[in-house]
């Protein structure tokens, strides 16, 4: 089994995984953020920073949940010597399952996996024909950690840190909040974390 083969087995293992049970969990917050990425630089492309992502949480059970997320990095120009402008936009789509490992009142801390789409495109501003304009779409997968915390009786910080393996490796640090839905059962009157 080849690297690229095995790659896109494990994908498709872990989205046979998700989506039974993402069909059955309970939407419980939605949130956003900055990203900071290791990003893409080759002759091909050159990604820029910070990003701003999107994110939905669904309940799972008790100490898992399903991240759905988008983050769209702000664009990358670079000039060459002769004059030519390269523009890159990066954005990716990822999957993510987490693992409950503690919590300590308002703190909880948690590991996820899951999967991740990049999206890189890059285009020319020249008069040289031979420069052509690049699309590429690069499946990968996602391993880190994170932690979420309690700021307000319907907000929680959150700070993650993951590894994109893939054609592209690259780390990705995100920073933000999430807006506890109405049905949430993240915090009861203590606004302490339930699980565990």
């Amino acid at each position: 089994m080849t690297k690229k083969t095995t790659r896109h087995f494990f994908l498709v293992v872990i989205l046979l995984i998700m989506i039974p049970r993402v069909t059955e969990a309970q939407f419980t917050r939605i949130g956003g953020g900055l990203t900071f990425s290791q990003g893409v630089d080759n002759e091909t492309y050159k990604t820029g920073n910070p990003g701003f992502n999107a994110r939905g949480v669904f309940d799972l059970a008790d100490r898992f949940w399903a991240v759905p997320s988008f983050t769209f990095y702000v664009p990358k120009s670079r000039t060459s010597s002769a004059g030519d402008k390269q523009t890159t936009w990066f954005f990716s789509f990822d999957g993510d399952a987490t693992l409950t490992l503690a919590t300590e009142k308002t703190i909880l801390f948690y590991a996820l996996a899951g999967f991740n789409v990049t999206n890189l495109n890059s285009s020319f501003k020249s008069d040289n024909p031979e420069l052509e304009s690049s699309y590429e779409v690069v499946p990968g997968l996602n391993i880190g950690t994170g932690i979420e915390m309690i700021v307000a009786d319907d907000i929680n910080a959150f700070t993650q840190i993951k590894y994109v393996v893939g054609k592209y490796q690259h780390l990705v640090i995100s920073i933000g909040d999430t807006i506890i839905s109405a049905d949430g059962v993240l915090t009861n009157g203590k606004k302490e974390f339930l699980y565990l």
